[in-house]
């Protein structure tokens, strides 16, 4: 479903099929082969070696390789940027992969973010806050790989994806329609629904954005994301009774769930019910502590 499934610099052999060349990973992070190979030569990406010796990068590389080149736009060498990703990626839970992270400069340091929690990857700091997006929780966006690339299937979605990815803040109309075409391709790409339904959410297209989560959670019943967006679109709808029974629904799936803890404690605080509140706030902040 993610790209946590798999830790910096490794990866099973699976050929070329949703492998890039140098130059493609180039111009999908703006950059120029020789920064590309810059940071392969610095220790921040390591690739798989092809024919002749030649690189191939997964979609992991081309998100580290996107963080990397906004640290280095603010003013950090390579070497302190390898440091970094490797700082981070000791403070992820077992499982987390430092691709499913976001990064961003801010005063104090580097604030690192993997769509659950949000920390100081300078000091390991958490940071405990109570955003919201508007008048409901944050939408989750999926930031692997689609479901089956160890098994090569077909490169042009694997792209798609990447390339609807890199659109999302730019133009996220061009962002759904390519979505829509790995759609087309792999009609049972999980991440893809669910990330398109998250865009429909956010341009208030709210009966698309629910029937795209439900066929995901039809594909993969397992998909808290889609489960959890459910909850926030409810929350959006302004129906709180119902955005607490599917918050509550997902816990059953998936009783780690922080965010929807914490989400529920912020429901039952603004309903007044003092005690569900409580108890979700201690069990949001007992699972922080287990990180």
């Amino acid at each position: 479903m993610s790209a946590d499934r798999r830790k910096h610099g490794t990866g099973g052999s699976r050929g070329t099929a949703g492998r890039f060349t140098t130059r493609e990973i180039a111009r999908l992070a703006k950059l120029s082969p020789r920064k590309v190979r810059g940071w392969v030569e610095a220790g921040i990406l390591v690739p798989a070696r092809g024919p002749r010796r030649r690189y191939e990068f997964a979609l992991r590389d081309l998100l580290l390789l996107r963080a990397a080149r906004d640290l280095h736009g603010a003013g950090l060498g390579p070497h302190r940027i390898g440091r970094l990703l490797r700082q981070i990626e000791a403070q992820l839970p077992r499982g987390r992969d430092l691709s499913s992270v976001k990064l961003r400069v801010v005063d104090d340091g580097i604030l690192a973010s993997d769509g659950r929690h949000s920390w100081n990857a300078t000091s390991g700091q958490m940071l405990f806050g109570w955003e919201r997006r508007g008048p409901g929780a944050e939408i989750v966006r999926l930031d692997g790989p689609l479901p089956g690339e160890d098994e090569g299937d077909d490169a042009a979605a694997w792209k798609a994806f990447a390339k609807a990815q890199s659109l999302e803040r730019r133009a996220p109309d061009d962002a759904m329609a390519a979505y829509r075409e790995v759609l087309r391709l792999d009609p049972r790409a999980v991440p893809a629904l669910v990330n398109l339904g998250r865009l429909e959410h956010e341009c208030g297209r709210w009966d698309e954005a629910e029937r795209l989560y439900r066929e995901a959670l039809s594909l993969d019943p397992s998909e808290r994301n889609a489960a959890f967006n459910l909850a926030v679109l409810a929350e959006d709808r302004g129906d709180v009774r119902l955005a607490i029974r599917r918050y509550e629904q997902m816990l059953r799936g998936a009783p780690e769930s922080a965010d929807a803890h914490r989400c529920l404690a912020r429901l039952h605080a603004e309903r007044g019910d003092r005690e569900a509140a409580r108890r979700h706030t201690m069990l949001y902040r007992r699972l922080l502590r287990r990180g």
